[in-house]
């Protein structure tokens, strides 16, 4: 199998006063300590597909990192045969798992529930969220329901956020998301949100843009996709 890994930001430096190294998670650890001058917190390391290319989770971020003697090289890895990124792939199991910690009383519900499911990381000022907003009446006919978890992109604070929490403590949040969504304006309103939550939990995760889509069969969709890909991905 062929591995290709993307090189993200110039990282292949010789390691001076370091011997000929082997290529253990030790003489890894050694050699990014030194290199970091120990600024950093290490916290894992851990084996990927790709021989001599590990895992390393670093202030709470992961990175592959390929390690060869006296060298380092940070990147993407990708298995370029299979079509596979590495990187995201752990992303989304991790939004997968975070999502199943999450009561539905903390979401938008769009419609009564039905037999499938889609939870969605959206913002009220982001095209692709509308776009993708225009199709929940046909996702419903199609017996898939939508939920929403709030993820204003300007951050907490913002006036997307603060959107996004008249939104939630509107008395109908479906239709106030729908006004919203559309360009409308919603009333004002303030009361004990999840929004700043949801937000945090979606940086924590991995979530980067919005929509950003969570099948109930835990495969993740980052954007916008019709109703067609959606269903035809959920099985």
């Amino acid at each position: 199998m062929f591995y290709r890994l993307v090189l993200i930001f110039a990282l292949a430096v010789s390691l001076t006063g370091v011997g000929h190294a082997d290529e253990s998670e030790e003489k890894l650890i050694e050699n990014l300590m030194q290199l970091t001058s120990g600024t950093v917190q290490l916290e894992k390391v851990e084996s990927s597909p790709a021989e001599g290319v590990y895992i390393v989770t670093m202030n709470s971020q992961e990175y592959f990192v390929y390690s060869k003697g006296d060298y380092l090289l940070v990147g993407d890895l990708y298995d370029a045969a299979n079509q596979i990124d590495f990187g995201q792939e752990r992303v989304n199991v991790k939004i997968a798992t975070a999502i199943e910690g999450v009561p539905e009383s903390e979401m938008i519900l769009m419609g009564e529930p039905l037999e499938r499911f889609v939870t969605v990381f959206t913002d009220t000022d982001c095209f692709y969220c509308q776009k993708f907003h225009d199709t929940v009446p046909e996702l419903q006919s199609r017996g898939m329901q939508v939920r929403y978890l709030m993820f204003p992109r300007a951050g907490i604070g913002s006036e997307s956020y603060f959107e996004a929490v008249s939104v939630w403590c509107s008395d109908d949040q479906a239709e106030a998301i729908t006004v919203a969504k559309a360009g409308g304006t919603v009333e004002p309103a303030s009361c004990e949100n999840p929004v700043a939550g949801q937000y945090e939990l979606g940086g924590t995760v991995g979530v980067q843009g919005t929509p950003t889509i969570i099948l109930d069969n835990g495969k993740v969709i980052n954007g916008y996709v019709d109703p067609d890909r959606l269903l035809a991905e959920a099985g």
